[in-house]
């Protein structure tokens, strides 16, 4: 009895156990890949057609309960903000219209279960994070996050299937010194005996929530104006809503369609434009709660809670409907409703902003103004050789050299490969973020002016946290956005048009520069900087010290390109408003 006392004192009293991981080999397992469910992992030497089956689907339904892959029902996630940022490598072009913008959160413990051992593993993010992808072009950037955030969110709860990463690899079964991934590297093992299997390896396929369908990002540490245009006020939580159906590639029935011949990718299919949103945002109301900022003595209750339509022009606007919750902590519940018609026709796309906050909270905050006036450019990043050599071609007719010959009627005349100018960067203050200006033509150092403000206002106890997060464009993500893998091989041919998919982006360098309180870097009035990025690629030769390189092919022969990064700097100043 006494032993059965304490185990009920440890109930009562101990915070809830977090529910054990989801183990990523089950996104193998002959269930989950029934009627062409799950993934597809591929054997430790694969030959180069080997290679799709890893996008036959890149992105599979963890549960599809009782629907038929690639449907499923979307779940509901909730977690803190540990980083947002883009691809600095960019992503595969033939399932996506832009890059992705990925935000990894802290999950809830309650929501722990949506989480795989891939997460965690060797291979894994930190331990409790998932990732959250949308492409850039379907999520604005009023609704970005920023560390710290809250947010909740619903979306398609996938296995990333393009990364299996065993880790560790499994052995033959009776060779137990050959090392193995699938049943295949035995069967191919010289020293194997016929009928071998490989047993033992571990999969680190990461769960994701990818894309959502619905986000609501609540910003409960800094003073706001109530007002569509962010500038500092009083305290208060911001939160901001974005609703769409529209999840890009990986949210297409087109692109996550299993094929049970993965060269039909490179035959057959053909998924662009986009025209099969999996997501039904009209299925249920979009329902999460707002945090609150800690309610100050003598408060009488909540301010007006004010809330911003961000719908695009012309689109259905639902309503909002909120409600307070004077609980531990207290919040408010709010409802976008999505199942109800608006003029005759249900909402589709869908912003909303919310602002709450206490009456009578005197918390006193700093007004600050960030002003980012220049991003200096001290190396493009831009290879010597480029990925391929440029040609000409026509955009039907695709075998008829347009330098030479001018194209058919209608026709146009495509540059493909070659030199590839531009950069993207993104750059926030605590979760508002901008898009810098005039990189599209970025090839050489230089200094490009800038003119991004950020107004904000922080107690004393807060942080002010500048962040970007870019890359210098190659061949894939310069050209090959929203095109099919099959019409890219016709396009660019079966030797150029490999070249150009695996030139990836480059990563110029991480930012990230805090200042706390009371003068968050100000120094009480106005203060500038010149801050450089931290790792990424790129650097100097070897012996020749002043020849900017990316890689070895581009010093001088028996030189090494040795990187040090940081290949651009931001200048800003800090001002006390």
């Amino acid at each position: 009895m006494k032993a059965l006392l304490c185990a009920v004192a440890l109930a009562v009293f101990l915070p809830p156990a977090r529910a054990a991981y989801l183990d990523s080999n089950q996104a193998v397992s002959a269930e989950t890949q029934m009627n062409g469910g799950g993934c597809y992992p591929i054997a430790k030497h694969p030959q180069l057609t080997d290679q799709l089956v890893l996008i036959n689907p890149e992105w599979a339904a963890i549960d599809v309960g009782t629907h038929t892959p690639p449907d499923a029902d979307p779940i509901t996630l909730h977690g803190t903000v540990r980083l947002a940022k883009i691809n600095e490598g960019g992503d595969f072009s033939g399932n996506h219209l832009t890059d992705d913008q990925n935000t990894f959160l802290d999950v809830d413990p309650a929501d722990m279960g949506f989480v795989a051992t891939g997460n965690v593993g060797p291979q894994g993010e930190e331990d409790g994070q998932l990732e959250f992808e949308l492409e850039i072009g379907s999520y604005p950037l009023f609704a970005w996050a920023g560390t710290g955030d809250r947010m909740t969110t619903v979306g398609r709860w996938i296995w990333d299937c393009g990364h299996g990463n065993p880790d560790p690899e499994g052995t033959c079964s009776s060779t137990a010194s050959q090392a193995c991934a699938l049943d295949s590297d035995c069967v191919l093992c010289p020293s194997c005996i016929a009928g071998e299997t490989c047993v033992g390896t571990v999969f680190n396929y990461h769960s994701e929530l990818h894309p959502p369908q619905a986000v609501a990002v609540s910003r409960p540490g800094a003073g706001q104006a109530f007002s569509r245009r962010r500038k500092g006020g009083r305290l208060a939580t911001r939160t901001d809503v974005w609703i769409t159906p529209g999840g890009g590639g990986a949210g297409d029935r087109c692109v996550v369609t299993h094929h049970a011949n993965a060269l039909d990718l490179v035959s057959t299919t053909e998924c662009f434009p986009l025209s099969q949103p999996l997501a039904n945002v009209n299925a249920s109301n979009f329902e999460f709660d707002i945090p609150l900022p800690p309610r100050p003595a003598g408060s009488p209750g909540l301010r007006r809670i004010k809330v911003i339509d961000q719908t695009p022009r012309r689109l259905r606007r639902p309503k909002v409907r909120t409600t307070f919750v004077d609980g531990t902590p207290p919040h408010v519940h709010a409802i976008v409703d999505m199942t109800s018609p608006v003029r005759g026709r249900l909402p589709s796309t869908v912003g909303k902003t919310i602002f709450t906050g206490w009456r009578r909270d005197q918390t006193p905050v700093t007004r600050l103004l960030v002003h980012l006036t220049a991003i200096e450019i001290l190396n493009p990043l831009k290879p010597v050789a480029p990925a391929m050599d440029e040609k000409k071609r026509c955009s039907v007719t695709t075998a008829q050299d347009c330098s030479a010959t001018p194209c058919p009627r209608g026709e146009k005349c495509l540059t493909l490969g070659g030199p590839i100018p531009g950069w993207e960067l993104f750059f926030e203050t605590n979760g508002d973020w901008r898009r810098l200006a005039r990189l599209e033509a970025v090839m050489a150092p230089g200094t490009i002016a800038e003119d991004v403000r950020f107004d904000t206002a922080l107690p004393s106890s807060g942080t002010l946290r500048l962040h970007a997060s870019g890359h210098s464009l190659d061949c894939r993500e310069g050209q090959l956005y929203g095109t099919s893998l099959r019409w890219t091989l016709q396009l660019y041919g079966f030797d150029d048009g490999p070249k150009c998919l695996q030139a990836d982006s480059h990563d110029i360098g991480a930012f990230e520069v805090s200042f706390g309180g009371p003068d968050f870097g100000s120094g009480g009035g106005s203060t500038s900087y010149v801050t450089a990025s931290a790792g990424g690629a790129g650097g100097s030769c070897s012996a020749t010290m002043s020849r900017l390189c990316l890689g070895d092919d581009d010093c001088p022969s028996g030189e090494t390109c040795v990187v040090t990064g940081g290949s651009y700097r931001l200048h800003y100043t800090i001002s006390r408003r």
